[in-house]
């Protein structure tokens, strides 16, 4: 997917140099462009900077330049690195997002890097390894998806969904011993916390709603005569769901507690899994047995018919998912599970690059107790759900890789523009 939402979403923070708008990541941290500047000068002239007053000057946007001896000791205190600056002085090129589907997903798939990214949830399982098959330039959706029908009154009239109901069960506290500082979001560890986390979701409806108005926008700028394929309107789909559950991760108060970078790589590390994780969602709670339904409403492409028309990647990953579909079904997947889930999967842990791991760890326990409570008292007749749901956990993320691995394939037959590339957080200045 297009990741420019990430841009505008995340990077709108503030330098914690100067206070400045932040540009991208240079030399280890989110700074601004004067900072970054300043910063490079500093490192590649050997500057060696005095300070006139005591080493406490103030540092802001209209007085960082005043001496730059403060200035340098404060970049390197938020932690900006002297090792990432160029010593041959070449420009390392602008700092961008590589393509979205880069080439290490496929490194990814390999059986010995598998094991490790399929079960990131400290889940201690054996997990049966799926071959993915050669791509062909035949996968494709068989049935054309019309623009129109996605558009018109019955599928927007169907938009309008009245949320799935779920039981208020009351959540224990955790172990105040074992209790991470969450700030402001302390107050929420109570009963009452699993409402608390339900209050952040997005509406499906507006979702609904926001998808229909991106493609009506992106077919008038086209024309009547240049209508979207298939798979550019699923494309479009999932970009402006992938926008909403990047919304709903920066409402959450769980993750505003984190620092930008942190929240940088949490999400690049599992947005194909929020996506995998909202389909299952939506396909449990509205979808019609052997149909997908679509985030616009719609109960539309038979299964049947994309398993037989369809090459065998995106038939296989069909497959897979309406599996894993039947088996969230038989548990009886509630909303608050979904949501546990998407905390579960966003608060990784175990992902490289992440500073403080300590608090990502206490907030994904803290989250995994409660779905373990909720169960216990919702599900008192199924004992092993708790297990059964984070079993499921694997799978989201093998197929997740898969739909990576798809697209990026796609885009290398020439079936997928090619993206802009936006600022990443994995390679410096």
């Amino acid at each position: 997917m297009d990741t420019s939402f990430l841009e505008t979403l995340i990077l709108s923070e503030s330098c914690p140099v100067c206070g400045d708008r932040v540009s991208g990541y240079h030399y280890g941290l989110l700074t601004c462009e004067s900072c970054k500047g300043f910063f490079k000068r500093s490192v590649q002239n050997n500057k060696h900077y005095t300070c006139t007053e005591q080493q406490s000057c103030p540092m802001n946007r209209t007085q960082r330049k005043r001496c730059p001896y403060c200035r340098f000791q404060k970049c390197l205190a938020v932690g900006m690195k002297t090792e990432a600056v160029r010593a041959d002085r070449m420009r390392g090129g602008r700092n961008r997002f590589g393509p979205l589907y880069r080439r290490d997903r496929q490194i990814k798939l390999q059986r010995a890097d598998y094991q490790t990214n399929v079960a990131p949830y400290r889940i201690k399982m054996e997990t049966t390894i799926w071959h993915q098959s050669p791509l062909t330039p035949h996968d494709h959706y068989p049935a054309e998806l019309s623009l129109n029908a996605a558009m018109s009154s019955s599928a927007f009239q169907q938009c309008h969904i009245t949320q799935a109901s779920s039981s208020n069960a009351n959540i224990v506290d955790c172990d105040p011993d074992h209790a991470s500082p969450l700030g402001p979001f302390s107050s929420f560890l109570t009963p009452n916390f699993l409402d608390a986390l339900i209050e952040s979701e997005q509406d499906e409806s507006q979702l609904c709603a926001k998808v229909l108005s991106s493609l009506q926008r992106e077919q008038a700028n086209r024309g009547k005569h240049d209508c979207l394929n298939t798979f550019s309107i699923m494309c479009k789909m999932a970009d402006q769901t992938l926008f909403g559950l990047v919304e709903w991760a920066r409402n959450s108060a769980l993750f505003k507690e984190l620092k930008v970078e942190d929240q940088m790589v949490l999400l690049q590390n599992c947005w194909s899994e929020l996506l995998v994780l909202d389909h299952l969602y939506r396909q449990v709670t509205y979808g019609k047995e052997g149909c997908v339904y679509l985030v616009t409403g719609q109960q539309v492409i038979e299964v049947s018919t994309i398993i037989s028309q369809a090459g065998v990647t995106l038939s296989g990953l069909v497959s897979r998912t309406q599996d894993l579909v039947a088996k969230l079904k038989a548990l009886y997947f509630d909303r608050k599970e979904f949501v546990c889930l998407k905390y579960l999967v966003l608060f990784n842990p175990d992902v490289k690059a992440v500073l403080n791991r300590r608090q990502v760890e206490q907030t994904q326990e803290r989250v995994n107790r409660a779905l373990m409570e909720h169960t216990r008292q919702t599900h008192a007749g199924h004992a092993d759900k708790f297990g059964q749901l984070l079993l499921r956990l694997p799978e989201v993320r093998s197929i997740s890789l898969q739909v990576e691995e798809y697209l990026y394939q796609r885009h290398l037959l020439g079936t997928y523009p090619r993206r802009q590339c936006h600022q990443s957080p994995y390679h410096s200045a």
